[in-house]
């Protein structure tokens, strides 16, 4: 969608779709353990949309998409946080380790760029999310989802990633 659509979108989101998207990033801030709070998280994905770092696919629904944008920042500012740690205790090795983990996690998730609904269900697995939290996660129908599964498998066996 074009900026000027994307904002109207969101400026005309519902009250309903408005409280949607506060209990998603409550329970992602919390969950992902983030040090920003909830509101900080909605404010974000507000920004990375308008400015078009996220690209929203036209059809796509709103609080899935920008849902799907809010799990993806609590996902990568928890990772800043674990380096954050990591660099306080003074473990060179875990440095090294964490951000090499980081990277192939956020290259990982970037594979899936010309699908946001993959992308969301690959950062979420790599959060440890699984089976019916990533059906749910992913808005889809049973026979929707397996297909999803599939193509994230197969990709990523083509490229040697598991």
């Amino acid at each position: 969608m074009s900026r000027t659509e994307v904002e109207r979108t969101i400026l005309s989101l519902s009250d309903g779709e408005k409280t949607a998207l506060v209990k998603i990033a409550r329970v992602y801030a919390r969950k992902r353990n983030t040090p920003y709070d909830h509101e900080d998280l909605i404010y974000e994905a507000y920004t990375r949309i308008i400015d078009e770092r996220r690209k929203w696919p036209r059809g796509e629904p709103a609080i899935k998409f920008i849902g799907g944008v809010i799990v993806s920042i609590a996902w990568e500012w928890r990772n800043s946080v674990e380096v954050n740690q990591e660099l306080e205790a003074g473990d060179k090795g875990a440095e090294e380790q964490s951000t090499i983990a980081r990277i192939d996690a956020r290259t990982i998730v970037e594979l899936f760029a010309d699908d946001t609904v993959a992308q969301r269900l690959v950062a979420a697995m790599i959060e440890g999310a699984r089976g019916v939290e990533l059906q749910d996660l992913s808005g889809l129908t049973s026979t929707e989802y397996e297909s999803k599964r599939r193509k994230i498998r197969r990709r990523l066996e083509r490229l040697g990633a598991i």
